[in-house]
């Protein structure tokens, strides 16, 4: 029996978008214009803005969803949540029936359906397996970008010119030679630039609302999440060393990291998850005027097993968005969106091999 385990040390979250809409568009020729032509112009609509919505699955998403395809197609009125008809022509010329609709679809109801057709999602209580995930958090307190510095690069060229007269009195003759120099500059330029740089710090009270997150996240996917603590009896470094290691350095160490994995061995959980989200400062939205904030996660999965750690799964540097009108929920918002980015990248990836 698996135990769950959650080791969160870092994310930044938010309210995510809990839907996406997406436009199709149909066209239904007819012998006869009725209302059943209409209606069945608007199931077809539905159809095609599904198909579009799965061709944005990654990899894995669409290797588990050609596995269970039907059982989506059974629950899709369920996870089409609304509709709504942009525009509908009916060319009685031509006795074609032409709509536009748009579609909003439960990203959490599909998230949900994964959950539920995976091994995990199978299993009773005590039985999942234990997931770990070690995020930590980081905040952008400064943020310093640096200008691009002009460079003049200059050239000159001598050169030198003879001038040749000649004059006669119609008794003597005269030749002069005389040498003028001529310099020619030019002028160009370059531009060097640096990299902008960023001073992180870790904000305990985010810390906790991303466990928060996480944790649900875990449970929602299947998995029963434990806490990092539990790691410091076996070796684990403490969070709070982990939280300075991380406001000093990009990335934790090597040495660090292996003392995390190991712990995780030692005290017999299955997977752990070890990244960062940061959230960058906070920005107005030029097109809606709104707080804007940025969150990059990433992570790497491992499983652990016969006393090593393989790597299983791994979410690459991913940037999602806040948007509010208060700074807060704007980075609530981000949050949530670097969780569900994350476990959803992640249990796509387990799925696909069989792993969960």
């Amino acid at each position: 029996m698996l135990r769950n385990l959650l080791l969160i040390l870092v994310f930044l979250a938010g309210t995510p978008a809990f839907a996406s809409d997406i436009d199709a568009t149909v066209s239904i020729p007819y012998k006869t214009f009725n209302s059943e032509v209409r209606a069945q112009a608007i199931e077809r609509a539905k159809e095609t803005a599904w198909k579009k919505y799965t061709s944005r699955f990654n990899q894995a998403q669409k290797s588990n969803y050609k596995a269970h395809q039907n059982e989506f197609k059974r629950n899709l009125n369920e996870l089409i949540v609304d509709y709504q008809v942009i525009q509908e022509k009916n060319d009685t010329g031509a006795k074609i029936f032409k709509l536009a609709i748009r579609v909003s679809i439960d990203d959490t109801g599909v998230n949900a359906l994964f959950a539920d057709l995976s091994t995990a999602g199978n299993q009773g209580l005590g039985q999942a397996s234990d997931f770990g995930s070690v995020l930590i958090a980081r905040v952008t307190v400064q943020s310093q970008e640096f200008k691009a510095r002009p460079v003049d690069i200059s050239s000159s060229q001598a050169e030198q010119s003879i001038n040749e007269s000649s004059g006669t009195d119609g008794v003597n003759s005269l030749e002069s030679t005389g040498t003028k120099t001529v310099t020619r500059k030019e002028s160009g330029g370059s531009v060097t630039r640096k990299r902008a740089e960023n001073s992180f710090d870790i904000d305990e009270g985010v810390q906790e609302e991303l466990n928060s997150i996480m944790g649900e996240a875990l449970v929602n996917a299947g998995f029963e999440p434990l806490e990092y603590f539990e790691l410091t009896d076996f070796g684990a470094p403490e969070m709070e060393d982990v939280y300075l290691e991380m406001t000093d350095n990009a990335t934790l160490k090597g040495s660090t990291i292996k003392a995390i994995r190991d712990a995780a061995v030692e005290a017999g959980w299955s997977f752990l998850a070890i990244g960062n989200v940061d959230i960058d400062a906070p920005l107005q939205d030029p097109a809606t005027g709104l707080v804007k904030i940025a969150a990059q996660v990433s992570a790497k999965v491992y499983m652990l097993t016969d006393g090593r750690a393989r790597t299983v799964a791994s979410v690459r540097a991913t940037q999602v968005y806040g948007l509010d009108e208060t700074q807060q929920a704007a980075q609530t918002n981000a949050l949530n969106a670097a969780a569900s980015k994350a476990m959803e990248t992640v249990v796509a990836q387990l799925q696909k091999k069989g792993i969960r």
